[in-house]
């Protein structure tokens, strides 16, 4: 994007356990709160390039990740939602989908959650 002038949109992927943390998942949280600091120095550092950079942070999706989870854990967390159940894969292709889009020309540096109100 810099080598042609063409400014863009990158979104990386982080977690909401990235930004709360969560219980016996320090490395997970971890790697993905780097993520959020990343973007948000890209974003810094980009922006006059005309380079977008924001990340999703998605809670209780329904993946192959959320059927491993033991019941208890997962009803907990989704009882923590206001939403009340899991998010779809599709639900979060929506975001990126506008994060990736024009209607997103002023959003840069922002971590958007993508988890149904949890927090």
């Amino acid at each position: 994007m810099l080598k042609y002038g063409s400014g863009g949109s990158i979104i990386n992927t982080s977690s909401i356990s990235g930004i709360d943390g969560n219980r016996g998942q320090l490395a997970y949280g971890a790697s993905k709160a780097a993520w959020v600091s990343a973007t948000k120095t890209m974003a810094e550092e980009l922006g006059a390039n005309g380079i977008r950079v924001n990340a999703i942070a998605p809670g209780v999706i329904a993946t192959a990740m959320t059927e491993n989870l033991p019941e208890e854990a997962l009803n907990k967390k989704i009882s923590k939602s206001n939403i009340k159940r899991k998010g779809t894969p599709e639900e979060v292709a929506g975001v990126i989908t506008y994060l990736a889009s024009d209607l997103s020309s002023f959003v840069t540096g922002q971590i958007i959650r993508v988890d149904g109100g949890i927090g």
